[in-house]
């Protein structure tokens, strides 16, 4: 049995739905509160990404999760640990959360793995997206690796570099690495599934970890993805 710890923010909830549409015995576990920083982070092309992505994944109807759900203030709360001998969890696969304790990671030693949006090698942390175009590094990628005690810090599984299409516009990326993140769990699933050996590799360099992206920032990334030519 696999658990899907994630948040119900539109892009997680699509990407649940999707792998539940192949797998119907997986069981979701949905971390209700979020972190924020004291410095302003919104910005109006995120206002756009969320019309964008109701409309595509969802056509602006309401959206839940569909398979078994449960709902968690924080995902490193001890009723975790309850839910997850209650179904006999045997892998977890970590999409969106906050940072998971150290007790969670050591009893699924390697069978928990995570979705980061970026090449962890190159940065590590929050909006990672972002951070690579501020750096002028269009080279962006979706990540799947194993769960370490260090951020972003664990065996590589699975590295997509995103394919960038003309005329795209920023609000629609995390959309294009959330299907990236739904092919690569349907492959890790049947990989796991059918026994067959899970490929990984150790990350070359250790990357800088980044935090919260500030609006002001958020904006001169916008500027620089719409002067993108491809």
């Amino acid at each position: 049995m696999i658990a899907i710890l994630t948040t119900k923010t539109t892009h997680h909830t699509f990407f649940e739905n999707q792998i539940f549409k192949k797998y119907k015995n997986i069981i979701n576990i949905c971390e209700t509160t979020y972190i924020k920083p004291k410095f302003q982070i919104d910005t109006i092309f995120e206002k756009k990404r969320e019309i964008y992505e109701k409309k595509i994944c969802f056509q602006n109807k309401r959206f839940n999760f569909k398979g078994k759900s449960y709902a968690i203030k924080n995902i490193n709360d001890n009723i975790i640990f309850k839910i997850l001998k209650k179904h006999k969890i045997k892998y977890l696969i970590v999409f969106g959360t906050r940072k998971i304790r150290k007790e969670i990671i050591k009893k699924f030693k390697n069978k928990i793995f995570n979705l980061h949006g970026g090449n962890p090698q190159e940065f590590r942390g929050l909006d990672s997206h972002y951070w690579s175009i501020y750096h002028n590094n269009f080279n962006l990628y979706s990540c799947l690796h194993k769960l370490s005690y260090k951020l972003d810090d664990g065996d590589i599984i699975f590295l997509k570099k995103i394919k960038l299409q003309k005329n795209m516009k920023i609000h629609q990326l995390r959309l294009k690495n959330t299907l990236y993140c739904v092919q690569m769990v349907l492959r890790l699933i049947y990989l796991i599934k059918n026994n067959k050996r899970i490929p990984s590799f150790k990350q070359k360099n250790q990357s800088r970890y980044y935090s919260f992206m500030p609006k002001v920032i958020k904006d001169i990334v916008e500027k620089k993805f719409k002067k993108l030519k491809l």
